[in-house]
């Protein structure tokens, strides 16, 4: 089974800050059986929002390494999620969390994208 999840994130700098904040919303805990209505490319149609389930996984992968994909002090706000009652987890919010702190580094850092989230894909 394909493990699903689906993370997005704004991030601000704060020049003044010393610190990188993460802030990860989360709803209602899984199997309340929400409507799968938002596309996705990574298959079927997902469930909108994140659960409180994979709420911490996501946090952990957002925060994880510093060494890897290092953000500058401001704040990382998860402003979209998607999850798949079936086929999400908190291994698969927790990759996608460092996914994504990867590829808002190499943006921040003037490096390509999409040569980040290969790299770290290939990892895997």
């Amino acid at each position: 089974m394909t493990m699903r999840a689906l993370l997005g994130a704004e991030f601000s700098l704060d020049p003044r800050g010393l610190v990188t904040v993460f802030e990860v919303p989360f709803g209602e805990p899984l199997g309340l059986g929400a409507a799968a209505g938002c596309g996705s490319e990574l298959g079927r149609p997902l469930v909108a929002g994140l659960p409180r389930d994979f709420a911490d996984a996501a946090l952990d992968g957002l925060s994880g390494d510093i060494g890897v994909g290092a953000l500058p002090a401001g704040l990382l706000r998860v402003d979209r999620a998607g999850f798949d009652e079936a086929g999400s987890s908190e291994m698969a919010f927790q990759l996608a969390g460092n996914l994504l702190r990867c590829v808002v580094a190499a943006q921040l850092h003037d490096r390509d994208p999409l040569a980040a989230a290969q790299a770290v894909v290939r990892a895997w």
